[in-house]
């Protein structure tokens, strides 16, 4: 008998605890996705480090993308994010219409986006100003068909994408290629819109 209370009485003390990170998690808007992301595995062989994910971005429109991707931790104000930016600046990499990059390496991150507020946020705040140089802190993504060397060949002169926020865990694993296209949206709020395809880590895929 006392046995058994004194184990209900840990089981208390323990739920507890779990309960105010969950209950944290939902007050702050991040829900079921918020929890998978923070207990998600970075990848790594060695503890403190981190894997790598890879991303490949396909343009199916006829006009130059124009936007910044970045990986950051949604719960570290002080985090640096991982930037690839992409213009017509040749001191970015650049997208233009019907054109796909090489796939890019990146280090596994709480979140990876294109375009968000809190890219966007941590950006400014934590990087400084050389780190900045020629990154389109733009939210989402501008489509241009201004010449390049235009004044206005980064203005969304064609229209925008909205942002989009992959969180890992919910959305992808560290170690997996996360294929981003930016393509027409018929039905949407705005012209364009970005796709994401996740394939799994090589040792999940079954080559």
């Amino acid at each position: 008998m006392h046995r058994n209370v004194r184990y209900r009485r840990n089981s208390t003390r323990l739920a507890a605890p779990l309960m105010l990170v969950m209950t944290l998690l939902v007050l702050s808007g991040c829900g079921l996705d918020g929890l998978l992301s923070l207990t998600a595995s970075l990848g790594g062989n060695v503890a403190g480090q981190r894997g790598n994910a890879e991303v490949l971005f396909i343009n199916n429109t006829p006009f130059r993308a124009i936007f910044v991707f970045g990986a950051y931790d949604n719960l570290d104000r002080d985090t640096q994010p991982t930037l690839l930016s992409f213009s017509s600046d040749p001191g970015t990499l650049n997208l233009e219409g019907n054109s796909e990059t090489t796939i890019q390496q990146v280090q596994c991150s709480r979140v990876f986006s294109i375009g968000g507020e809190g890219l966007l946020a941590r950006a400014q705040e934590n990087l400084d100003e050389a780190a900045l140089e020629n990154v389109p802190l733009i939210e989402g993504v501008y489509f241009s068909s201004a010449e390049v060397g235009d004044d206005d060949a980064d203005e969304p002169n064609e229209g925008i994408a909205p942002p989009l926020d992959s969180n890992i865990g919910a959305d992808f694993e560290c170690g997996a290629l996360l294929i981003y296209r930016l393509e027409f949206d018929e039905d949407g709020p705005e012209r364009f819109r970005i796709d994401l395809t996740v394939v799994p880590a090589e040792s999940t895929r079954g080559v």
